[in-house]
């Protein structure tokens, strides 16, 4: 009689396993890649939301900071219509030099998340609101904060902003932005 030990066979199998996947792992490490780098973030998406007086009033003016015109273009009606129609000629009519420097700021303010402060919404005839916010977001670096007053009324398609009245800057802008019209 031999005195042979014999290991079974699934000890041998689970130790062959475990070899060729750390000579995986060492072939892998060595080719020298690297790991993809992580995709830069993009701008925050713009959330649409017409079903209330207040989300359609943080929508438009989301839109609006962000030069988001079809969006705010749909979610208005009266002057508020009007005002991002001359707000869009505006945009476009810039010189190429001034719009480069102005759409580096426009995809700044994309990328900083709005949060819309109600202090006081009024009812009014004939399914219409007034709701006075403070927007609240980063520009620049900094924080900011305004003041707005935007005025809705319900129709068929969903809630619309009919105006939009900004207010009071309560942060103190960088130098190079005060005396210039605030976003």
């Amino acid at each position: 009689m031999t005195d042979e030990k014999r290991i079974s066979t699934p000890l041998v199998l689970a130790a062959t396993s475990g070899m060729l996947v750390t000579a995986v792992l060492v072939y892998m490490s060595a080719t020298g890649e690297e790991p993809e780098p992580e995709p830069e973030p993009g701008p925050l998406a713009l959330h649409i939301d017409d079903s209330t007086p207040e989300a359609v009033a943080e929508s438009f003016y989301d839109a609006w900071r962000r030069r988001r015109w079809p969006e705010a273009e749909r979610l208005s009606m009266d002057e508020a219509r009007a005002a991002v129609v001359q707000k869009r000629i505006g945009d476009e009519s810039m010189q190429h030099d001034e719009r480069i420097v102005a759409e580096r700021g426009w995809d700044a303010l994309a990328q900083a998340p709005l949060t819309m402060e109600m202090e006081q919404v009024d009812i009014e005839e004939g399914d219409r609101y007034s709701l006075r916010a403070v927007a609240a977001y980063e520009f620049v670096g900094q924080p900011y904060r305004r003041r707005v007053v935007l005025h809705v009324r319900g129709t068929a398609e969903g809630f619309r902003v009919t105006r939009m009245d900004l207010g009071e800057v309560l942060t103190e802008l960088p130098p190079m932005f005060r005396g210039g019209g605030a976003p």
